[in-house]
């Protein structure tokens, strides 16, 4: 089980790796705070779905598995667990 914190640690290295892939101009900031899904949103669903993919890629390297975090019942969720990284981590924290 991932804590809190190594949680949004894994978010934000996954950001890292998507933003590698991206032009400087749409690159994601590492905010817990910042807007992953709506319309403030830099992310179109492509790069969100990437997102989650890259997010359980990290959790594998660091912990040999990672539960499958991608929900297609949750991506629509304005609240959900993919609206922003800190949601996101406590998504991880409770799945991993």
């Amino acid at each position: 089980m991932l804590s809190q914190e190594k949680a949004l640690e894994a978010v934000f290295t996954a950001i890292d790796e998507l933003n590698a892939q991206m032009p400087s101009d749409m690159q994601l900031q590492k905010s817990p705070d910042m807007s992953l899904t709506g319309d403030n949103s830099p992310l179109d669903s492509l790069a969100l779905i990437n997102l989650i993919v890259a997010l359980e890629e990290v959790i594998a390297r660091g912990h040999g598995s990672a539960p499958q975090l991608l929900d297609e019942e949750l991506l629509g969720e304005a609240e959900g667990p993919y609206a922003t990284p800190a949601a996101l981590a406590d998504y991880v924290a409770r799945a991993a």
